[in-house]
C-alpha cells in the first residue's frame, strides 16, 4: 500500500510518500500483537524483558525494510520507553499475582484491556519510527535531521496525544474474539520462559522466545491478519493528524541537527 502524506514543513506543504508495503505492515502488526500478549503471561518479572525483546526487534526491522542501518546507541535510543520504576513490578509480583488464582476472569478482562492499549500503542509508536526513518524531499531522514533521543520523544509525546481509538477498537475487536488464541500464545511463551533464571535474564529471554517464536507466529497469524484487514479500513485522516503531531513535536524541541 503507498499512501501520499501531506506534512506542515518550515510553513510550506511538501509532498513526503510514506511507503508501507505489505510485508512491512505486517511485520509491525505482528510486532504490536506481540508486544500486546505481554500482559497475558503469568511469569512475575519477566513480561518487562518480553517487552523491550519485541520492541527493539521492531525498530530493527523497521530500519532495514527502510534500508537504514542502525547503530547501537540509535537502537537504544528508538526503543527506550520511558521509565516506571522496579515497584511497580515487584509489588504486583508480591501482590497481584497470587489474587489472579482467585480472580482470574476478573484478571483476565483487565489483562485484555491493557493487552489491547499496549498494542495499540506499540502500533502507532511504531509507525511513527517507519515515518521518521524514510527519506524526506533532499533525501535526509528525520532520523539524520534530528537524532534518535528527539525522535523516540517526540513520538512516544505524539503518542500520548493523538486520538488513538480507530487502531485500538480494530485491535480490540479482534483481540476480545480472539481470546483462545491469545491465551495460548502467552502460555507457550510462558512455557519457555519458566526456565530463564540467573544472570544474563536478557539474553535468556531472547533464547526462550527464539525457542517457540515459530509456531507462536503461527498461532498468531490469523489475529494479525484480521487485525491488519482492520487497520486497512481506519481513515488516513487519523494517520495524517499523528505524523502532523509527531512534526510539530520534533519542531517544538530546537532546530535540527547539523
Amino acid at each position: 500500500m503507498r499512501v501520499e502524506a501531506w506534512v506542515n514543513m518550515s510553513d510550506e506543504k511538501q509532498a513526503i510518500r510514506v511507503r508501507e508495503a505489505g510485508g512491512q505492515q505486517r511485520g509491525l502488526v505482528t510486532h504490536a500483537v506481540l508486544v500486546g500478549l505481554t500482559p497475558l503471561i503469568p511469569v512475575p518479572l519477566l513480561d518487562d524483558l518480553v517487552k523491550n525483546y519485541f520492541r527493539r526487534r521492531m525498530v530493527r526491522g523497521l530500519a532495514a525494510s527502510a534500508g537504514r542501518g542502525l547503530s547501537d546507541e540509535e537502537l537504544d535510543a528508538l526503543a527506550a520507553e520511558k521509565e516506571r520504576g522496579c515497584l511497580p513490578g515487584c509489588l504486583a509480583a508480591v501482590f497481584v499475582y497470587p489474587l489472579k488464582a482467585v480472580f482470574r476472569k476478573v484478571f483476565y478482562f483487565l489483562e485484555i484491556k491493557r493487552a489491547v492499549d499496549l498494542a495499540s500503542r506499540t502500533y502507532h509508536y511504531g509507525f511513527l519510527v517507519d515515518y521518521a526513518l524514510r527519506p524526506r524531499a533532499g533525501g535526509a531522514s528525520a532520523l539524520d535531521l534530528y537524532g534518535a533521543k528527539r525522535v523516540n520523544a517526540a513520538a512516544q509525546a505524539a503518542c500520548l496525544e493523538a486520538p488513538v481509538k480507530p487502531v485500538e477498537a480494530a485491535i480490540g475487536g479482534t483481540f476480545r474474539k480472539s481470546g483462545n488464541v491469545l491465551r495460548g500464545a502467552a502460555a507457550m511463551l510462558a512455557g519457555s520462559l519458566r526456565r530463564v533464571s540467573g544472570r544474563a535474564r536478557a539474553e535468556r529471554v531472547a533464547q526462550a522466545i527464539e525457542e517457540v517464536e515459530p509456531e507462536e507466529e503461527r498461532e498468531l497469524e490469523p489475529v494479525v491478519t484480521r487485525i491488519q484487514r482492520s487497520i486497512a479500513s481506519v481513515p488516513e485522516e487519523h494517520f495524517r493528524d499523528l505524523r502532523a503531531r509527531f512534526e510539530a513535536r520534533l519542531r517544538a524541541d530546537e532546530s535540527p541537527r547539523r
